[in-house]
């Protein structure tokens, strides 16, 4: 009996001598997959020159219809003893809006989600649930998320500056919609 590869060109799968079907994969990160295939990708950030302790400098909420998936959390402090605290948010906030990058970057598709932040921070947020504690010193830092952090339409989280000694600080994040 034959196997062949199923797209129809000809060539036959390869069986090694114990009689097993030799296979290839590519493996991808999830994020990486669905920039390239369905340019809905996206990263966040809010710059602050100055924050204090419980401003809220980062606020995301999905207005669409599809999960969005955060996957790592970055963040870049001045001074050494920053806590961010990232909660589950409600309320109508103000503040600067903040425009997602697309990772695909000549897609032209823009993120379905309501993003406030940066230097006047972000205001009448309720602070819900805590999803994670991060402490951060004087460098850049890269929090991998395993057990990714998803985002149901109408659902928001948003970045509390919790305690520093203040000076400069960039808090953002990386994710994506889910597909299928």
């Amino acid at each position: 009996m034959l196997i062949e590869d199923g797209l129809g060109s000809g060539r036959k799968a390869e069986v090694n001598k114990l009689q097993q079907l030799v296979v290839r994969s590519i493996v991808e990160q999830d994020i990486n997959y669905v920039a390239e295939k369905f340019s809905e990708s996206y990263f966040i950030q809010a710059v602050d020159a100055g924050p204090v302790a419980g401003e809220y400098t980062l606020y995301f909420k999905n207005t669409s219809e599809k999960d969005f998936t955060i996957n790592a959390i970055d963040g870049y402090v001045t001074d050494t003893n920053v806590v961010w605290k990232l909660v589950v948010a409600t309320g109508t906030t103000t503040g600067t809006v903040i425009v997602p990058v697309n990772f695909n970057i000549g897609s032209g598709k823009t993120a379905d989600a309501t993003c406030r932040g940066g230097a006047a921070g972000v205001g009448s947020v309720t602070p819900g649930t805590v999803l994670r504690t991060i402490y951060g010193g004087a460098v850049f830092n890269r929090f991998r998320i395993e057990a990714h952090i998803i985002i149901p339409k109408d659902k928001a989280i948003a970045f509390e500056y919790d305690a520093g000694t203040g000076g400069a600080v960039t808090i953002g994040f990386s994710g994506f919609y889910k597909q299928g």
